[in-house]
């Protein structure tokens, strides 16, 4: 099923689409618009990937380079359409994302709560390791739990 996703760099175009997906899965979609506009603009180093089915956008992922370090990425945000989860879509997004950034290290941060459970599984699937959690750091009773993965060097 993988097979039938495609990736590609996000346009001004996929906005509307993404940000209904943004809607159901991360945060309100109106923020997407402003959120892009550095890298379409050429003034960001930020990495944004499309995941596609049948040429339409069904998925988005972002990452950011960390100041001050060698070579270390921030996954900032991963979502895929809730009625594909399970189908393939985010692996195909996450190997691309990993393909794209110039990364030794790679930092995904998420939460503890019940609604991100099959995140975490799906991050501990594809090769990250739980390695720190930070109780009440975005809010009382949400903690940051952050996984990280080292890219092998020839990836690069």
């Amino acid at each position: 099923m993988p097979d039938q996703y495609e990736t590609r760099d996000l346009r001004e175009s996929d906005i509307p689409a993404l940000a209904t997906i943004a809607d159901d899965t991360l945060f309100p979609g109106e923020m997407l618009g402003e959120m892009v506009a550095p890298a379409l603009a050429g003034e960001s180093e930020d990495v944004w990937r499309v995941v596609t089915r049948g040429g339409a956008p069904v998925g988005f992922a972002m990452a950011q380079p960390e100041p001050m370090t060698d070579r270390t990425w921030n996954l900032r945000a991963i979502a895929v359409s809730p009625e594909l989860h399970g189908g393939g879509a985010g692996s195909v997004l996450l190997s691309a994302m990993e393909g794209a950034m110039s990364a030794r290290l790679i930092v995904i941060d998420t939460t503890q709560l019940p609604e991100q459970d099959r995140a975490r599984q799906f991050y501990t699937a594809r090769g990250y390791t739980h390695v720190s959690t930070i109780p009440e750091f975005f809010g009382a009773g949400e903690d940051k739990v952050t996984f990280v993965k080292f890219v092998d060097e020839a990836r690069r």
